[in-house]
Formats: structure tokens, C-alpha cells, sequence
């Protein structure tokens, strides 16, 4: 059987340290890049600020609406006044439609009124289960 043997080189030294003038150098690089970004962000800021018109008058504090549609300031409590309202719907009478006659009743009355009348059934049974001829 062959063996094999592997040179391992002595542990030395680095030859060199780090490169100080390209650290330096990086360092600066990196430190003017971050200068011209932040120059060109306060002068970008300003340009948008002097194109927004000049505020005048007394009541030039006071904030103005956004343009619709805006955002709810209480949902929960507009939730639950909308539920509210569907449900004093449901369970009242009232029009719907006076002059056509078509009027809205309690859920629990239409379905008593569903029982006794039945569910409304084609003239002829016959026609219903045929597929319509186009």
C-alpha cells in the first residue's frame, strides 16, 4: 500500500499588514459618497418645499382634508352603526317601493310567510327541466 504524505508549510508570518493607503483611501471614498448624498437629499428637500404653496392668512395653520376617498377615523364605530342599520332593517316593516306595492318585512315573518305559501313552482315542470333553446 502506497502512502501519501502532504507538505504542510511551516506557520509564518503575514508578510505585509493591511494596506493602510487603500484603507484610507476606501474610508475617504466612502465618507465624501455619504456628504454628496446627504447635500443632495437637504437640496432635493428644499426644491419640494418651494413648490408647495405659501400658507397666508390667519387661518394658515389649519390643516385641509385630503381629496376623497379618506381613510375612516373610528371604523369600529362606523361598523357597528352600519350593523345597526341592517338590522333595525331586518326586523321592521317598511317600503321599499310604495307606488310599485313591494314592501320589506321582519326575516322572521318572510320565512312564516314562505312555510304557508310554499316556494313559488314553474307552470309545467315539464318545461323547466328542458334546456333553453338559443
Amino acid at each position: 500500500m502506497e502512502t501519501i504524505h502532504h507538505h504542510i508549510p511551516a506557520a509564518e508570518p503575514e508578510a505585509t499588514d493591511a494596506n493602510i493607503p487603500l484603507v484610507a483611501w476606501s474610508t475617504i471614498g466612502i465618507l465624501t459618497t455619504l456628504a454628496v448624498c446627504i447635500i443632495f437629499a437637504g437640496l432635493m428637500f428644499r426644491y419640494e418645499e418651494s413648490a408647495l404653496p405659501k400658507p397666508s392668512g390667519i387661518f394658515s395653520n389649519q390643516r385641509h382634508l385630503p381629496p376623497s376617498p379618506r381613510l375612516q377615523a373610528f371604523p369600529a364605530k362606523d361598523l357597528a352603526a352600519f350593523q345597526a342599520q341592517q338590522l333595525s332593517r331586518a326586523e321592521s316593516y317598511g317600503w321599499v317601493d310604495k307606488q310599485a306595492g313591494v314592501a320589506h318585512v321582519p326575516v322572521e315573518k318572510a320565512m312564516e310567510m314562505l312555510l304557508k305559501s310554499g316556494l313559488p313552482v314553474a307552470a309545467n315542470p315539464a318545461d323547466a327541466t328542458k334546456p333553453a333553446k338559443q
